[in-house]
């Protein structure tokens, strides 16, 4: 009976199992997860090489990447896991800062692994083809399009018509990074006297956050450039400003170079002005002699740029500076750009300075200072010796508007090196205490007008325009004329806390000086006046106070010498950080 109750229970277990295994292979079986992506590979159209860092969006707003390219050309969209795309997507594939224009790809509907290439192509920007030989050429080593980004570096520029007929400019830019042509534009009937400004925050051919120089030919008439160089706002924001080179030289020289000296670093960008590649050398010479002589090589093709950072170059040596001289097989020019904005500086400055090609036995400086302004506003000189014997300057000091004069001693300066004169000490020597007062060998505070002099000596001079919160400079001149080109000068342009830039000229032996302001929108001259000044003084022009000129506008300017040459200058002030800057006026062609 036992046995049998055993074998009747083993019965119904088997039933049981036999259910139950029916009853699951009824269920059906719970489905594989599954995932959706998007893949591909974006190459150039032409030469089907892979194109890295491709900004990959979905659309249709270009917002914001969702990836990039791969060293490989390769990208990848993930979509969460069983996540059923039924809406139809498309691609844009960005790659502007190369030149490329934008790839949209069809519409398109996501199944699992779904592959999307891209063949971008780069258009062959063809040059400007306006006729005959170029009257005058000018080259701009720098100009920046939102350079590091949203915040980042801007860079307008003003071409000013210098001669006595219009004019045709080709505005030609050229990519940093490879040296392509990205755009040339066309500027027809440009007046006598008058300006033409480019703003490259508002071209949208020109790629987003990029570098270029720019090679400007005026068919026509002579003319003349201006570049503002602009970052950040409020207290952060600095500005620089330097002028187009019309010659190179095969020659350069830069007085003052810097290595964290004091929080300043000075990055130089040098242009190739001939009409093949070339190989520039930088050689730095410490001022005092401490540190080792170094040199630095760098290969620029024609009309193209490169820059040389002494923060990152090898041999160099931090707190200290440098004279330094640009040699190269073909022409070039340099523009230096002074800085002290690195990271977490309080009152970030920066100034740009020309790199000097000619020299001579007088400088012209149209403004110097010791604490003035009200903001202790001061101006260290910079003097190079260009020539190939020692030489052993003078400068001598005139206040603004005229007064007594005061001379010093520069001491000798060997063949490229270069001294300082710091109006704060002594003598104007770094090494003799600070001075103030009317004390032997101690300039006074105020403002002036200087001239260097060593006879037969070939000279070159930057001056350092500078206070706890702004930096400006600008180098003296060795040529003066009856004639002075000013591109760019405004009455607070942007609005009562806008740009307003005071005029500074400096008489080389004229007895007056008449001024021609014409207004930038229409060309039209607005108002000429007639100011007299004492030989070898100097003396300044506030638009804000010329009644005859409108607020928020821009204005350029033609000063001519009465009786005899001057030399002219123009401060740009705005409120907020930084925004200071000079630039050297320009002598008649």
């Amino acid at each position: 009976m036992f046995h049998l109750l055993i074998q009747r229970g083993r019965i119904a277990l088997l039933v049981l199992a036999i259910v139950l295994a029916s009853f699951a292979a009824a269920r059906p079986a719970p489905a594989a997860a599954f995932s959706s992506y998007i893949y591909g590979t974006v190459t150039d159209a032409v030469t089907h090489a892979p194109l890295s860092n491709v900004c990959v969006v979905i659309g249709p707003a270009l917002i914001r990447c969702i990836t990039n390219t791969d060293i490989f050309g390769s990208y990848r969209i993930d979509f969460p896991p069983d996540d059923l795309i039924q809406s139809e997507q498309e691609l844009h594939f960005l790659n502007r800062t190369a030149g490329y224009n934008d790839f949209n790809s069809v519409h398109f509907v996501v199944q699992g692994a779904t592959r999307q290439d891209a063949a971008m192509v780069k258009p062959v920007v063809q040059p400007c083809a306006t006729p005959g030989t170029p009257t005058k050429t000018l080259y701009l080593p720098n100009i920046t399009r939102y350079l590091g980004g949203r915040d980042g570096w801007y860079t307008p520029f003003i071409v000013q018509n210098t001669g006595s007929a219009p004019t045709t400019l080709n505005v030609s830019f050229y990519k940093f990074s490879d040296g392509s042509l990205v755009v040339c534009r066309i500027i027809s009937n440009l007046m006598p006297g008058t300006s033409f400004a480019d703003v490259p925050t508002n071209d949208l051919d020109l790629p987003f956050d990029a570098q270029f120089s720019v090679v400007v030919q005026s068919f026509g008439s002579t003319v003349v450039a201006v570049v503002n160089e602009h970052i950040g706002s409020g207290a952060k924001a600095e500005a620089m400003s330097y002028v187009g080179a019309s010659t190179g030289s095969t020659s350069v020289f830069l007085p003052n170079i810097t290595r964290r000296f004091f929080g300043f670093v000075t990055p130089f960008i040098m242009q190739n002005l001939g009409v093949s590649q070339t190989t520039a050398t930088a050689r730095f010479v410490s001022f005092d002699g401490t540190a080792p002589a170094i040199s630095v090589l760098r290969t620029i093709d024609p009309g193209c740029s490169q820059f040389i950072d002494p923060n990152s170059e090898p041999g160099l040596v931090d707190g200290h500076q440098y004279a330094v001289t640009v040699t190269a097989a073909q022409p070039i020019s340099v523009v230096v750009n002074t800085q002290d904005d690195q990271f977490g500086v309080a009152s970030p400055k920066a100034y740009s300075t020309n790199g000097l090609v000619t020299g001579g036995p007088t400088l012209y400086g149209a403004y110097a200072a010791k604490n003035a302004g009200g903001i202790g506003r001061t101006s260290p000189i910079v003097v190079q010796n260009m020539g190939v014997t020692s030489a052993a300057p003078t400068i001598t000091f005139t206040p603004l508007g005229g007064g007594t004069v005061s001379t010093f001693n520069l001491g000798t300066i060997l063949p490229g090196t270069s001294r300082v004169f710091d109006p704060r000490y002594a003598n104007g020597d770094t090494t003799q205490p600070f001075c103030s007062g009317p004390l032997t060998g101690c300039l006074a505070d105020g403002e002036f007008s200087f001239t260097t002099t060593a006879a037969g000596a070939s000279l070159a001079a930057v001056v350092n325009v500078i206070s706890p919160a702004t930096a400006m400079g600008y180098t003296a001149t060795p040529t003066t004329s009856t004639r002075t080109y000013l591109p760019n000068v405004t009455r607070t342009l942007g609005g009562s806390a806008g740009w307003s830039t005071p005029i500074i000229i400096q008489s080389a032996g004229a007895t007056a000086v008449t001024m021609s302001w014409y207004r930038f929108s229409d060309g039209a001259l607005v108002t000429s006046q007639t100011i007299p000044v004492t030989p070898g003084s100097a003396f300044r022009v506030d638009p804000r106070d010329v009644s005859a000129l409108s607020d928020d506008t821009q204005y350029s300017v033609v000063a001519d010498g009465v009786g005899g040459p001057i030399d002219g200058i123009v401060i740009e002030l705005a409120t907020g950080g930084d925004n200071a800057m000079i630039y050297e006026g320009f002598t008649s062609p």
